[in-house]
């Protein structure tokens, strides 16, 4: 439509200017005809761009069509349930025999519970003992403690008593039957141990003993001290099984009782 509206006003703007100078005329000429130059150079700027558009636009909706065309296939393929065919074989596998491992000793060391039987060997009885991995030391429900002079070294003398505060009516009744076992042995050391009820420390005698714990028969170090109100006579601390047990704080007596077998007599006694 530019192309017919620009002769059309160029006869109107000559028609107008026919009164005018040459020159006049002249330069309105020229201005028309640049003008006119300048509107169909965009014109044809436009129609360029639209084509590319054009061609562009259809570009992507081949492009389109394309997806769908896959995106179809692809769901139609997904629909259909491949035939598998699996072939059913029974295999026979060897059973080996299962090796139960011992339930009282892992990596070399032996396990306890925590609670254990103990075997003393001075009183050649059991009592039972609580294995406290956070106590340092071990204790001996001691009573009627005396110390004593001996070759001039600094003895104790001691009852060893079953009593517990965990006992049932049944085990009090048979250790009040029991005499107390008597024990004298050599003071190694002493202790000073400040209880949670008492700001002032306690001084306490430590001596040793031999006992027997499941396949462990150690020399261990006890603190005296009276437990009767306690729920073991019998405490065992880290410094006895630190290197030669490992503690299951779930399980009980893992050991059970052992008492330690009569060393042969020689025939030339």
């Amino acid at each position: 439509m530019l192309r017919f509206s620009v002769p059309l006003l160029t006869l109107v703007i000559l028609t107008g200017c026919s009164t005018t100078q040459p020159q006049d005329h002249q330069e309105t000429m020229a201005a028309i005809n640049n003008v006119e130059q300048n509107i169909n150079t965009k014109f044809d700027s436009v129609s360029t761009r639209m084509d590319s558009q054009q061609q562009y636009i259809a570009e992507l909706e081949n492009k389109l069509a394309s997806i769908s065309k896959d995106l179809k296939f692809i769901k139609q393929k997904s629909l259909v349930k491949p035939k598998v065919i699996v072939e059913k074989q029974i295999v026979r596998v060897p059973v080996e025999p299962k090796i139960e491992a011992n339930p009282t000793q892992a990596n070399g060391k032996a396990i306890l519970g925590q609670e254990e039987w103990v075997w003393i060997d001075s009183v050649k009885s059991f009592f039972k003992a609580r294995v406290d991995t956070g106590a340092t030391t071990s204790s001996l429900n001691a009573i009627d403690v005396q110390t004593f002079e001996r070759d001039g070294k600094e003895w104790v003398r001691f009852n060893l008593s079953h009593d517990s505060a965990e006992d049932t009516p049944a085990e009090k009744a048979q250790n009040d039957k029991a005499t107390p076992e008597t024990i004298e042995a050599p003071i190694v050391r002493w202790v000073r141990i400040r209880q949670s009820t008492s700001e002032e420390a306690v001084r306490r005698p430590v001596i040793e003993a031999w006992i027997t714990l499941g396949s462990l028969h150690e020399k261990a170090q006890f603190t005296l001290a009276d437990r009767t109100k306690m729920d073991f006579p019998v405490l065992l601390g880290r410094e006895f099984f630190k290197d030669i047990a490992l503690v299951d704080v779930g399980k009980q007596f893992v050991q059970g009782k052992t008492e330690p077998k009569p060393e042969p007599v020689s025939a030339n006694k």
